[in-house]
């Protein structure tokens, strides 16, 4: 008694006393402890017990049974015994409730049985402990999945008055090919006695078998939240989290700070996983890699279908129904970076949120990517390549490799000197294209391009730009393959083909170059960077402005050359720029050189007159230094008509004048034309005709110097009127 309170009673069908031996034996003995607020019920019951009245110690050394129930069962229904305890030789002490057996422990309780070797039980709380060698079985149910769950452990302590469950680690925890250990764990019940909260601790880890492989977690604590009902509502591991999947072709390792897995009601599967803190997942399958690091990750999983997986030969039908809910989505809720890497090359993909898709049989096919997406790429010993958009959809192929990869809104590239912005990309892994849409823009030190659309082989450099092409090429002494003027030269075609590598390009499609004052169309034109050569093919028109020059007249004395000034004849009054247009089927250009070379058919016209001729040379200054111009006066812009050389049966006409000769040449610094090669003639307005070796005459002042050369003749035949 506690101040008029019973705390328990010991009961007996029949006493005897030994007055010699100061005991009595006692038979069929019941004690009932009720505990100091009366809630309990609790039963320890024997055959016969010797009762010590000096020490108040009762000895039972037969079996004894101890019944845990509750005073206060629900309404109409009767007390249930929440946990029945066998064992022999159990001691309990008349004054402080305490009973304690050092002998083998057998109980059951509601969802189970086990044993063990030595009890306890504590009257002040209603514990109960096992000392040693604690296994414990679950009865099969939905709960478990089906399957029995089979526990061990160092001592087990159950208290119904802090209504806990303590398992005393090293504690194992077994179900089918999964198993749980750690140094200790507690269920906390409720009011009714049923698991509300379990908590592992003291290093736990999960291991099981998974498709073939194998699965370990570990963490500092692991929770479980459980309803009324005994379904698992919430897991949670904190502190620490790593996990580790290896089958025979793959190994991925996790590791976080916090987990916490939503469990679907009913089914005791995962609805939904949550990771926190230092976020990565790594994927390795032979030679390929997948990671993703993040501070924060959502997982959700598909609608429970049918038990995914095959039944063993040594399970019943229905005896073993654990259903698997395959990855439905998974995706960052921070900022993330996702790595994906093979042998051959290395993916980095970053962005302020991921997404990914998986298909119905769990299989991750897509990832999207949103808001501040960055796409990093190395190819081997390649210069690495980088891009950035506002949003990114990545597909994946069976490997987890990625197939195509789409990236929209301001999307920039960079590889090197190379850059590339347009409003979408898309780049296929397989053919190593990349197709650029939405006005997009391709430069490089030496060029920048636009157009309606664009696509890029990446591994040869293979370019082809298409609808309303135009090109500058940006002029410096490293890039002179276009050099027909000074300043930029810039390109308007329909088409651009070619190679960034090997810097051979075609504009195709009203092709049109202009450079200065130089002017190039053609139906196409053609650049060799290494080379510097460009050719333009198909209705050629260049037109070229020339030179400055102080024309004059030569001197006279010598002997075989005769001066004449052929009156009536209009002097060329230049105003403005004198620009040389010629017409050819094919212009060939090298830069170097400032040599172009026009043949098939050439018209050439400009103030200073016109020419006609098969093939055509034109050789424009390359520098503003005189050294490197052939004489050019000091000053003289790039790119303008120093001299011209004129091939193959050549008509050249000035003014009223016409001239034909194997070969004419022009000079511009003096205004001269000079036809030589086969019988050069002249004739003018009057069809007077002046034949020698060679005949030059200069536009300026309508000099003609005829050049007889010793031993030949110089015929000039004037009409007579009658």
């Amino acid at each position: 008694m506690e101040q008029e309170r019973t705390i328990f009673t010991v009961r007996a069908s029949n006493a005897t006393e030994f007055k010699n031996q100061n005991r009595t034996v006692l038979q069929d003995v019941w004690i009932t402890i009720y505990g100091r607020d009366g809630s309990r019920n609790d039963n320890i019951h024997t055959r016969e017990c010797s009762y010590d009245p000096k020490s108040g110690a009762i000895l039972c050394e037969g079996d004894v049974q101890i019944d845990i129930a509750s005073a206060n069962p629900p309404a109409g229904q009767p007390a249930q015994k929440q946990l029945q305890i066998t064992t022999r030789n159990l001691s309990f002490n008349r004054d402080t409730g305490e009973a304690s057996s050092p002998a083998p422990v057998d109980f059951r309780f509601t969802q189970g049985q086990g044993r063990g070797v030595g009890a306890t039980y504590s009257n002040r709380d209603s514990a109960v402990r096992i000392e040693h060698d604690v296994q414990l079985t679950f009865t099969q149910s939905d709960r478990t999945g089906g399957l029995p769950v089979d526990a061990t452990g160092s001592n087990l302590e159950i208290s119904r008055e802090n209504r806990t469950v303590v398992l005393g680690g090293p504690a194992l925890v077994r179900q089918g090919d999964r198993e749980l250990s750690a140094g200790k764990i507690t269920i906390e019940l409720d009011l009714e006695f049923h698991a509300q909260h379990v908590v592992v601790e003291d290093h736990p880890a999960i291991r099981a078998g998974d498709g073939g492989g194998k699965l370990s977690v570990s963490a500092n604590e692991f929770e479980g939240f459980l309803n009324p009902d005994g379904w698992v509502q919430r897991i949670a591991a904190d502190g620490g989290v790593a996990g580790t999947r290896q089958t025979s072709a793959e190994t991925d390792h996790f590791s976080a700070a916090h987990v916490v897995l939503a469990m679907s009601p009913q089914h005791n599967i995962i609805e939904n996983l949550t990771a926190t803190g230092r976020v990565t997942l790594d994927s390795r399958q032979g030679g390929d890699s997948r990671s993703i690091k993040t501070d924060a990750l959502r997982a959700t999983f598909a609608s429970p279908g049918a038990p995914d997986r095959k039944q063993t030969s040594s399970e019943e039908p229905g005896e073993r129904q654990i259903v698997q809910r395959k990855i439905e989505s998974a995706e960052t809720l921070a900022p993330g970076t996702i790595e994906i890497g093979s042998s051959t090359e290395n993916v980095v993909l970053r962005a302020k949120k991921f997404v990914t898709q998986f298909s119905t049989n769990g299989r991750l096919e897509k990832l999207l990517g949103h808001s501040g997406v960055e796409v990093r790429r190395q190819l081997g010993a390649a210069p690495p390549q980088t891009s950035s958009s506002a949003e990114l959809v990545a597909t994946l192929d069976p490997a987890g490799q990625w197939e195509t990869l789409d990236q929209t809104g301001s999307v920039r590239f960079q590889q090197n000197d190379r850059q590339a912005n347009a409003a979408h990309a898309r780049i296929n892994r397989s053919t190593e294209m990349v197709a650029l849409d939405g006005s997009p823009v391709l430069a490089d030190s030496q060029s920048r391009t636009t157009a309606a659309g664009a696509t890029i082989i990446q591994k040869t450099g293979a370019l082809l730009a298409t609808g309303g092409v135009v090109s500058t090429y940006r002029s410096s002494a490293q890039n002179d393959a276009v050099n027909l003027g000074s300043g930029p030269a810039h390109i308007s075609a329909q088409t651009l083909s070619g190679s960034s590598m090997s810097g051979h390009v075609v504009y195709t499609g009203r092709a049109r170059l202009w450079q200065g004052e130089s002017v190039l169309d053609a139906d196409e034109i053609e650049i060799w960077r290494d080379e510097k050569k460009l050719v333009a093919n198909g209705h050629v028109v260049a037109v070229f402005p020339q030179e400055s020059g102080q024309p004059g007249t030569p001197t006279t004395g010598v002997p075989v050359r005769t001066r004449i000034t052929t009156p009536g004849v209009k002097k060329v009054a230049a105003s403005g720029p004198t620009l040389w247009t010629i017409h050819a089927p094919l212009l060939t250009y090298w830069s170097d050189q400032g040599k172009a070379h026009l043949e098939g058919g050439v018209m050439a016209q400009s103030q200073q007159g016109s020419l006609e001729a098969p093939t055509l040379d034109v050789f424009l200054n390359r520098s503003s230094d005189a050294s490197r111009t052939g004489g050019a006066p000091p000053g003289t812009p790039r790119g303008q008509l120093n001299h011209a050389l004129a091939l193959g049966g050549v008509t050249v006409r000035q003014g009223d004048r016409m001239g034909t000769s194997e070969q004419a040449e022009y000079t511009a610094s003096d205004g001269k034309f000079v036809l030589s090669g086969g019988k050069p003639t002249l004739t003018d307005a009057s069809s007077d005709t002046t034949t020698g070796h060679s005949l030059t005459f200069f536009v300026a002042n309508d000099t003609i110097l005829i050049d007889s050369q010793e031993g030949s003749r110089t015929l000039t035949k004037h009409r007579v009127e009658k």
